[in-house]
């Protein structure tokens, strides 16, 4: 047994002699490899890499707008605003969400824009607003639309509310972006009516140019997008108000202040004691 046993280890301590002599041998026989260089970091004037997919969906501009609900019974400092100017008479809303891209936060249905003196006026039909879109509007009837119309000898009564809130593309254009009236963030005007009845329309041609300068003028200074007549063909007859955010700030008016149309002149009325055409007084052939 003895004998055995001491064959055995004989045997493995050759076998292990002879792998490291091998080992050995092979590590002299390759190469060392040369170290694997790295990349050269990223210039940093070749801006961040392209965006994942999923990612640019979530940071989506009209996603992002889509709001949470509004806490249920909690004024919004829009609307206490609002209220304790006594500048309108309005019901706050929940919160839209959807469908689709739509929606808006802190919303308001303005029913009257109430004035220093103690008027009304009415927003007919009522409007659907962000809070925040209706004060602008509120604002802007109160310090710019009323004093523009003081010439016009009666003071208005009513705003005409083409559209409020209204979940659509642009334009109603299939595949279009969403429009700010799908945010209740747009309000489209017709015109006033005034306390005699007269309605006031800011497209009319034949409405005084200078009232409708001052509207253009100062719509434009207070709302981010003005548009109307001249603008895309689809304003022709009212005027586009909203307060879009756009890069640096940048504004859009477009709302052309028209001339009437050249009025054609119509012949004279033939004199009665003008002498018939030629085979007037003949009688018919026979059929």
């Amino acid at each position: 047994m003895t004998s055995i046993l001491r064959t055995l280890i004989a045997r493995g301590l050759g076998c292990a002699l002879i792998a490291g002599a091998c080992a050995q041998a092979f590590a002299q026989a390759v190469p060392a490899v040369a170290p694997v260089p790295l990349p050269r970091p990223r210039p940093a004037d070749l801006g961040a890499p392209a965006q994942d997919p999923v990612a640019a969906i979530l940071t989506d501009p009209d996603l992002a707008r889509i709001p949470d609900p509004d806490p249920p019974g909690l004024p919004s400092d829009c609307q206490i605003r609002l209220s304790a100017a006594l500048a309108a008479v309005f019901q706050s809303q929940p919160a839209i969400r959807g469908p689709g891209r739509c929606g808006a936060p802190d919303v308001v249905r303005i029913e009257k824009i109430l004035l220093p003196d103690q008027t009304q006026v009415a927003v007919a039909p009522p409007a659907v607003l962000r809070c925040a879109m209706a004060e602008s509007v509120v604002a802007w009837v109160r310090d710019n639309l009323v004093p523009a119309l003081a010439a016009a000898g009666s003071p208005p009564r009513s705003l005409d509310n083409y559209a409020s809130y209204h979940c659509r593309t642009r334009n109603n254009i299939a595949g279009a972006r969403t429009s700010e009236h799908g945010f209740g963030n747009a309000l489209d005007v017709r015109g006033v009516r005034l306390a005699d009845g007269r309605l006031v329309e800011f497209t009319d041609r034949k409405a005084d140019r200078a009232l409708r300068e001052t509207l253009r003028k100062e719509a434009c200074a207070r709302f981010r997008t003005v548009l109307g007549p001249g603008s895309d063909g689809f304003h022709e007859d009212h005027v586009h108000l909203d307060l879009a955010q756009r890069a640096r700030d940048f504004r859009l008016c477009q709302w052309a202040v028209l001339d009437p149309p050249p009025e054609v002149p119509l012949p004279r009325p033939r004199p009665p004691e003008a002498p018939g055409l030629p085979g007037a007084d003949e009688p018919a052939a026979p059929k």
